[in-house]
């Protein structure tokens, strides 16, 4: 059979064959009628498009560089989710990592990258320094991370984590605490530390960093989580406990050592989590979390790589009530 190519599409579908180029580079221009006719063309001749051959010839390709932190928390797959529905809009493909342990392998990673002429990177990676990033000769969109000359996508987290202290505030909570796996300062996440300590100042709060609880399906993370609970229940005998966990994966955790020791949730201790991610409606009791909309951060990821401009995107934080607080 021979190959299909663009000019048996146009015919077929009845456009020209710069309908059908626009269609594969830049669809946002085209009619939702004329991109249906198109794709039923394409449908009907059972065309495959030569990628390898696109980039041969353009320079370019639709092909997108995504680096994670890690994959087991709830926010990174659900944003992965979101970056894929995206994309679809626009047939970009994904190609996705996992972030290195050193500098110089993560640049390594990059550079593999960039040889598959990628439209852009998007990094929620903390490896590279804002002015690593900016040497780099493709562009950036971070998520989650701040600095930089670079297009950034981030959380009003400082809301968020106040948010989260007013609610356990306004369910008459008597002790209040936050339970992280870890933070840095220069880290947009940290600002839900800051938010959360300013809403509760004025009453018993503490802070709880412990990094086992780094990779929430570890059994490192289990066995972390149980003695916490202890201590808190042992600390505050008779005080109703309000507990912000910076994301949901924690608050899982926390839910689940709760039942098994018969602590009435949200009675005897409220619950809120961080991300609002699908593990949030999935726990046994779907978890009060803060949201980070997250698909509106792959919208805005997606779209940027069209008109890259280097500015920093905020996305406002709510909080979605659920079943572990009042």
């Amino acid at each position: 059979m021979d190959k299909v190519g663009i000019k048996d599409i146009a015919e077929k579908s009845g456009v020209s064959l710069a309908t059908v180029s626009r269609y594969f580079n830049k669809p946002e221009l085209l009619s939702d009628r004329t991109k249906d006719k198109i794709r039923a063309a394409i449908k009907e001749l059972n065309y495959s498009q030569d990628n390898v051959a696109r980039i041969l010839v353009t320079g370019k390709s639709n092909l997108v560089g995504v680096i994670f932190p890690q994959l087991h928390l709830s926010f990174y797959t659900e944003l992965l989710n979101q970056l894929i529905k995206a994309g679809e809009e626009k047939d970009y493909s994904f190609i996705v990592y996992t972030s290195r342990d050193t500098k110089e392998e993560e640049l390594q990673l990059i550079n593999m990258l960039t040889s598959y002429r990628v439209k852009g990177i998007i990094l929620l990676s903390h490896i590279l320094s804002p002015s690593d990033i900016e040497k780099l000769d493709v562009p950036i969109i971070s998520i989650e991370r701040s600095g930089g000359n670079y297009c950034q996508i981030n959380n009003d987290n400082y809301t968020g984590g106040k948010l989260a202290g007013d609610k356990l505030i306004a369910d008459g909570c008597d002790v209040f605490v936050h339970i992280n796996n870890g933070y840095h300062e220069d880290w947009p996440s940290f600002k839900r530390i800051v938010g959360f300590e300013f809403a509760v100042k004025d009453r018993l709060n503490e802070t709880i960093i412990n990094p086992d609880l780094t990779d929430p399906y570890s059994d490192a993370a289990i066995k972390a989580m149980s003695p916490i609970v202890d201590t808190l229940l042992k600390k505050y005998p008779r005080k109703k406990i309000g507990i912000f966990c910076s994301n949901d994966d924690i608050a899982t955790i926390l839910q689940r050592d709760c039942i098994r020791k018969n602590i009435k949730i949200p009675e005897e201790v409220e619950i809120i989590g961080y991300d609002n991610s699908p593990v949030s409606n999935n726990a046994i009791y779907p978890i009060t979390s803060i949201d980070q909309n997250i698909p509106l951060m792959a919208t805005i990821a997606v779209n940027s790589l069209e008109t890259y401009i280097p500015h920093e995107n905020v996305v406002a934080a709510t909080l979605v009530e659920k079943d572990t607080t009042l």
